[in-house]
């Protein structure tokens, strides 16, 4: 298995990618481990390239932050040549072969081949565009008055390239809020991270009922809270409140 020393580009761009997704997502690592079939430890091993990441791991992080697969996969691919030792390969003397090796350049240049090959087709003007296979949605879970009280996590609505930030603070003892406006799913959720236990996290909108997330261990320090979603076109008029534990209410507004 790679440790950290061996940590070649490929897979520092792979983990990379996915500690940004995960993170875009408001993903902690338990919460990783509770939606996927794979345990804390493992993930924190995967995301800090201490361990080859399976490829079906890749896949379910992508499902669970709502993102399409097709670019980290395309990066797990050039790291799993690195991790078996395929991407050394190519500085071997001419006449060194590897039957596994040879048979998947086969296979990539007869995909390539096939690949061009359909290009070519769907280019013929006489193809009518409606006979197309549509490609697979990787929407969100909910939109609009379907996400009011939903979980942003589970709903898929955090995903990168979905959500912007409307406003955002770090207070004076290390506690970050973030409003953050779901662009897909027409909804708006708070999102905090470094809580210390017993703080909690509150949203507020105009004719909505106020939405709540506490930190009620220690692991909930580490990774991110989300607050339940509040339906919204728009962010504005929004207010996000950081309720310590000890001290006095502190709010930030869109």
């Amino acid at each position: 298995m790679a440790g950290a020393a061996q940590v070649t580009p490929e897979v520092r761009q792979l983990t990379s990618g996915l500690r940004q997704l995960r993170e875009s997502a408001g993903l902690s690592l338990k919460e990783l481990a509770g939606r996927t079939p794979y345990s804390k430890s493992s993930w924190a091993r995967y995301l800090n390239g201490e361990k080859p990441v399976p490829y079906d791991a890749v896949v379910a992080l992508c499902r669970v932050a709502g993102e399409r697969p097709e670019r980290l996969l395309a990066l797990w691919e050039l790291a799993d040549a690195e991790w078996s030792g395929r991407g050394k390969r190519a500085a071997e003397p001419v006449g060194v072969r590897h039957g596994g090796h040879t048979r998947r350049l086969a296979f990539v240049t007869a995909a390539v081949i096939a690949a061009g090959v359909c290009a070519a087709v769907l280019l013929l003007p006489d193809e009518s565009a409606d006979s197309a296979v549509p490609e697979p949605a990787y929407g969100p879970g909910c939109t609009g008055p379907d996400c009011e009280g939903q979980n942003p996590v589970d709903m898929g609505c955090g995903g990168e390239s979905m959500v912007t930030s409307a406003a955002q603070r770090t207070f004076a003892d290390g506690q970050r809020v973030e409003l953050r406006h779901g662009k897909e799913c027409h909804a708006v959720w708070a999102r905090a991270t470094r809580l210390r236990v017993g703080d909690r996290v509150e949203l507020t909108r105009p004719g909505s009922r106020p939405k709540e997330v506490r930190a009620v261990e220690e692991a909930d320090a580490v990774g991110y809270l989300a607050t339940p979603m509040t339906a919204a076109d728009d962010p504005a008029g929004t207010r996000v409140c950081l309720i310590p534990a000890k001290g006095d209410r502190v709010c930030i507004k869109a």
